[in-house]
């Protein structure tokens, strides 16, 4: 029963951390474009690259530092994190294109 608590817990912060990951992210993405641009610019490609980033953080960081405790927990090996954070800048970058 103590796992499955410390399993509850641990998704109820993963949630906490995604909401609040994204709404920085995203904040700090607004300004910076709305400071070139002069307008804010918004599309779902940078959403799906702040998951990236975000699944990257919690992969090599986060999960460690919370309460469930695995032997399964490991981080993302160097190829898997630099690709995904290259998918991630690639996406944040696309709005500029189109």
């Amino acid at each position: 029963m103590a796992k499955w608590g410390s399993f509850v817990l641990e998704m109820i912060r993963l949630v906490i951390l995604l909401v609040l990951s994204l709404l920085v992210l995203g904040g700090v993405e607004r300004a910076v474009y709305e400071a070139v641009f002069g307008s804010p610019v918004y599309h779902w490609t940078m959403t799906a690259g702040n998951l990236l980033l975000f699944l990257v953080l919690y992969r090599n960081y986060f999960q460690f530092k919370g309460w469930f405790k695995s032997e399964n927990n490991k981080k993302l090996n160097k190829a898997t994190t630099r690709g995904l954070v290259t998918v991630s800048a690639v996406l944040l970058l696309l709005p500029i294109w189109l």
